[in-house]
C-alpha cells in the first residue's frame, strides 16, 4: 500500500480536502426525524460532541455543560497529544523537511520522539483528526478517521521503501528495532545524538498548536451556549490555517 507521487505531493491538500468533505459534505439531517440534506450541520446540533453530550446528558439536560466539558477533556487529550508529537518530530527533522513536497533523506533520525515510533508526525495527524472528528457528524467522522488513517499508511508504504534504498542498512536496523505507528512506552533504540530545534518545530505545527489551543481556550461550555462554542472553534481552526499559511513564508527557501 503505496502512496503515488501525486498524494505525497500534494498531501497536505488532501487532508484539506478529507476533513472540508467531512465537515462541509451534505449528510441527512435526523433531527426530530427526516429534514432532508443538511450542509454544515455540526454547527447545530449534528456533530459527535453534541450526540455524545445529549446522550449522556439525558434527561437532566441541567448536567448538559458538565458532560460537554468532559468530553471537551477527551477531545483535548487528543488534540494536545497529536499537536506535541508533531512539534516534537519536526524539530528533529526541520520545518523544511516536514513542509517539503518531495522525500528526502539525509541520515536516520533516532532521537526525541524517532526512538518511540518510526513515524510521530503520521501518528500525530492521526490523533488531531480524531479530536476535529468530535465536531463532524457520527458517520463523518467514523470515515474521516478511516480516510486519514488509511492516507498515512500510504504515505509511509512511499516513504520507507525510498529511504530503505537511501540509507541501507542502517535504516533496516532501526526499522527492525522501533514500531511503524503504535509507539513504544520505552525508548527501544539508541539515542544518535541530535538535537531538537523547538523554533523549527513551532514553526511546522501552528495549525496542529493552533486547532489544540482553539479548543482549549473555546471549547468550554456555560449552561446551553455550546452551539457558539462550536462556531468559535471552528472558526479559531481556521485562524490556526491561515496563520500555518502565513509561518510556511519564514521557512527556509535553501531547504525547502
Amino acid at each position: 500500500m503505496q502512496a503515488s507521487a501525486f498524494e505525497y505531493k500534494h498531501r497536505y491538500l488532501i487532508h484539506g480536502l478529507i476533513y472540508t468533505l467531512c465537515l462541509a459534505a451534505p449528510w441527512p439531517d435526523y433531527r426530530n426525524g427526516f429534514h432532508g440534506i443538511a450542509v454544515w450541520s455540526f454547527v447545530h446540533n449534528g456533530s459527535l460532541w453534541f450526540r455524545i453530550t445529549n446522550n449522556l446528558s439525558h434527561p437532566i439536560y441541567q448536567r448538559f455543560a458538565t458532560f460537554w466539558n468532559g468530553t471537551l477533556l477527551v477531545i483535548l487529550a487528543f488534540a494536545v497529544a497529536g499537536a506535541l508529537l508533531r512539534t516534537w518530530g519536526a524539530a528533529y527533522l526541520g520545518a523544511s523537511t516536514v513542509q517539503r513536497a518531495g522525500m528526502v533523506s539525509y541520515r536516520v533520525i533516532a532521537d526525541g520522539p524517532y526512538r518511540y515510533v518510526r513515524n510521530p508526525l503520521y501518528l500525530g495527524t492521526i490523533l488531531h483528526t480524531i479530536a476535529l472528528a468530535f465536531l463532524m457528524r457520527p458517520e463523518a467522522a467514523l470515515l474521516c478517521v478511516l480516510l486519514t488513517t488509511l492516507l498515512q499508511l500510504r504515505l509511509i508504504g512511499r516513504e520507507e521503501p525510498f529511504l530503505i534504498q537511501q540509507q541501507g542498512e542502517s535504516y533496516r536496523a532501526y526499522l527492525e528495532e522501533v514500531p511503524r505507528i503504535l509507539p513504544s512506552i520505552k525508548p527501544v533504540t539508541a539515542p544518535h545524538m541530535s538535537h531538537p530545534n523547538w523554533k523549527q518545530g513551532v514553526l511546522s505545527e501552528i495549525y496542529m498548536l493552533g486547532v489544540a489551543i482553539s479548543f482549549s481556550v473555546l471549547g468550554w461550555a456555560d449552561g446551553f451556549t455550546w452551539e457558539n462554542t462550536v462556531l468559535h472553534v471552528t472558526q479559531g481552526i481556521v485562524i490556526s490555517l491561515g496563520l500555518s499559511v502565513v509561518a510556511r513564508a519564514f521557512i527556509p527557501k535553501a531547504a525547502y
